[in-house]
């Protein structure tokens, strides 16, 4: 089972904007569920580092968290999209699709 809990906050709003997806890849349809796994895999997210920000960040500048929770093993990466490896950046696009929780 592998879940993915991706948290937004920045932009003008700030923390009072911040918004949570929960995604279970087996609660999705076949093909959904496998282009997000691909992606993950293909960010080698278990290896990343815990922090991937810029070195100048701004104030409006959005800061995802994403946890992945996938059997035995659990990772989190605190990252600004500019910084992170374009896998990433397309599974942060996809998982913003999905309606916050």
């Amino acid at each position: 089972m592998t879940r993915l809990i991706l948290k937004c906050t920045g932009g003008f709003t700030g923390p009072a904007g911040a918004q949570t997806r929960t995604v279970e890849l087996s609660q999705l349809p076949q093909p959904q569920a496998q282009a997000l796994q691909q992606l993950l895999t293909a960010s080698c997210f278990f290896t990343l580092p815990e922090k991937l920000t810029k070195a100048a960040p701004q104030s409006s500048d959005f800061l995802y968290d994403l946890k992945v929770d996938e059997g035995q093993q659990a990772h989190c990466v605190r990252y600004h999209l500019d910084a992170a490896p374009a896998p990433l950046k397309e599974l942060t696009h996809r998982l913003n699709e999905v309606e916050p929780d």
